[in-house]
This record gives structure tokens, sequence and C-alpha cells, in this order.
């Protein structure tokens, strides 16, 4: 009896570790984005292209995606690098679009953009 109570609380300790652990993880993930996110819209409001933009920065989207020639990329060394993608929502119907912003997952940092069509 006295191994069975044992073996039960065994298993609630780890599975109680597992799970509070994967959650820290997924809240450093969204923390590390919103910083992403932050970063992005600062250059598209120093650039001065919110004219289409529906406000709000934190509903951009991000993902990581490997940068190429397609973008305007601001600094050298990044062609072909793993780079974070921050794509903001547009208002309704418009004619050109927020460019999307290249941001350095480590420096946290612009490096690059595609202009908005």
């Amino acid at each position: 009896m006295e191994s069975r109570f044992l073996k039960f609380l065994t298993l609630t300790i780890s599975i109680s570790l597992v799970i509070g652990c994967s959650k820290e993880q997924a809240n450093t993930s969204n923390d590390s984005y919103n910083d992403i996110k932050k970063v992005a819209w600062e250059y598209i409001e120093e650039q001065e292209w919110l004219e289409y933009n529906n406000g709000n920065w934190q509903d951009a989207e991000v993902k990581q995606i490997e940068a190429d020639d397609t973008y305007e990329l601001l600094k050298d060394g990044y062609d072909g690098e793993q780079v974070m993608s921050v794509t903001f929502k547009d208002e309704e119907k418009t004619q050109v679009s927020t460019p999307v912003i290249l941001v350095d997952p480590d420096t946290k940092e612009v490096i690059g953009y595609l202009p908005g069509e």
C-alpha cells in the first residue's frame, strides 16, 4: 500500500514539474515576441508608415523566416540567415499595406523590411 502511494506521489510531482516548465517556456516565448513586435512597431513609426495600419501592434504576426534578396536588407550578413518577420494588420480595403519588418532575434534590431504592396 505504501509503495503505491509513493509511486502515485512521484508521478504527480513529475507531471506537475513538466506542466509548470512548459507553461513558463511558452510565456517566455510570448514575451520575446512582444519585444520583437515593439521594435518593429517603433521602426514603422520612425519611418511614418502608419497611414494604413490599424494601430494595434499587439496583433502583429511574428514568424521565423530565412532572409533573402526579396527583402530590403539594411545590414550586411543576413542573407540566408534565420530572422523574425513581423507583419502588422492593416485597415480593410487599403491600397498600400504596411511593410513587413525583419528583426534579428538575438539583438532585437530591425535588419530589413519588405515594402508594402
